[in-house]
């Protein structure tokens, strides 16, 4: 019967529009719900708070993460409000707040001058695609799977300006991007007139992106992932003076305290303001 309602829970997930990643977290999570009922007996209708702080040892003693211990925890809470709404059960067992896992708040991982001179040049002699779509990232701050999906036709010029289309972003929002260094813009330009209409620009998925991303890693000796190339934007941004709600724009961050962090990393920002002696 837990099985059934949550292959509901997701058809209706589908059918309000979440993106196709979303509902497989969720069905990740819940996998995990459901299998911790089998093993410890609960009946899911009648847990308690009691056995949901049991569900979150349960994921803490599975060696996750405290994000994901918290993710999973918030989509078995998303998926309770479904089974009242639903009235399979008269209330919510599972209270976000007091089930959360504390996580560390590192700051943002950018890349320095000397790791990013250190990628760029891995990055010629990558196929040219590749190379392209990593230069795309540290220059836009699209997330892999941004890069991944456009197509062609999202390369635009507006106003003399290159921008990028992003129609399925996190939380499936669109928003437009400025590619923020010129000869990447010329080089993407050039790159999709090139390709027919309705194609991926890249042609790969994130996954591949991914593998490379783990091939450049192993190559320079730099940490890098694609995720830093977003990171290394946000922070040159904001040490530029740019207004931190136009870098949260660009990012498409729904929450500005998300964008706020990176204004943590820019030392560069903090260099100008102290008095030289010299």
């Amino acid at each position: 019967m837990l099985e059934g309602l949550i292959k509901d829970f997701l058809l209706e997930l589908q059918a309000i529009g979440r993106s196709t990643k979303t509902v497989e977290a969720y069905k990740y999570h819940l996998e995990k719900f459901a299998r911790f009922c089998e093993e410890s007996g609960c009946d899911f209708r009648t847990i308690n708070g009691k056995e949901s702080r049991a569900f979150r040892n349960w994921l803490v003693e599975l060696g996750l993460k405290p994000a994901s211990v918290n993710a999973a925890i918030a989509a078995t809470k998303s998926f309770y409000d479904f089974l009242v709404e639903e009235e399979e059960v008269k209330g919510n067992p599972i209270v976000s707040r007091r089930l959360r896992v504390a996580e560390e708040k590192g700051l943002p991982g950018f890349l320095t001058k000397a790791e990013e001179k250190k990628v760029l040049a891995h990055l010629a002699n990558l196929p040219c695609h590749i190379g392209l779509a990593f230069k795309t990232m540290l220059v836009s701050g699209l997330r892999v799977s941004e890069a991944a999906a456009l197509k062609t036709e999202d390369v635009l010029v507006q106003q003399g300006g290159v921008f990028l289309a992003v129609k399925h972003g996190k939380g499936d929002k669109g928003r437009l991007v400025p590619v923020t260094n010129r000869d990447v813009a010329r080089e993407l330009l050039a790159f999709a007139q090139k390709k027919a209409q309705g194609d991926k620009l890249f042609g790969v998925t994130d996954s591949t992106l991914k593998w490379y991303a783990q091939a450049i890693r192993q190559a320079t000796g730099v940490d890098f992932h694609s995720h830093r190339c977003r990171h290394t934007l946000a922070t040159r941004l904001l040490a530029q003076g740019v207004p931190i709600d136009v870098v949260q724009m660009v990012l498409g961050h729904q929450n500005i305290n998300t964008t706020r962090r990176y204004a943590k990393t820019a030392p560069e920002k903090l260099c100008r303001l102290a008095a030289k002696v010299e």
